[in-house]
């Protein structure tokens, strides 16, 4: 908006929109957020059912489970699936920590 017509609105309807654009804009990020949730949480309720709890045991390393639960897959890729299904920071495990794997 130019200085020449913001000079020509009164204070209260300069207040109104200011307050107009930051309603605006706070509703379009809380839409913007729940959009990204729902369809986040759409993707992870599909992939969720197909997986199964691992109950990690003293020395045992994601690329163990890889070769011993599944075999027949690359292990960098199943690491990969186990890291996002957890959402880990890395691919170190804790000794009784409680992970989904992919079946």
């Amino acid at each position: 908006m130019s200085a020449q017509i913001q000079g020509q609105m009164s204070p209260s309807a300069r207040k109104f929109l200011r307050g107009a654009v930051v309603l605006g804009l706070a509703a379009g990020s809380i839409f913007g957020f729940v959009s990204t949730a729902v369809a986040t949480g759409s993707a992870s309720q599909s992939a969720s059912s197909d997986f199964e709890y691992v109950t990690v045991s003293a020395g045992q390393t994601l690329w163990g489970l890889a070769e011993s639960l599944a075999p027949n897959t690359n292990p960098q890729d199943w690491m990969q699936d186990v890291v996002n299904l957890n959402n880990l920071s890395s691919t170190d495990l804790i000794p009784g920590q409680r992970i989904a794997v992919p079946q």
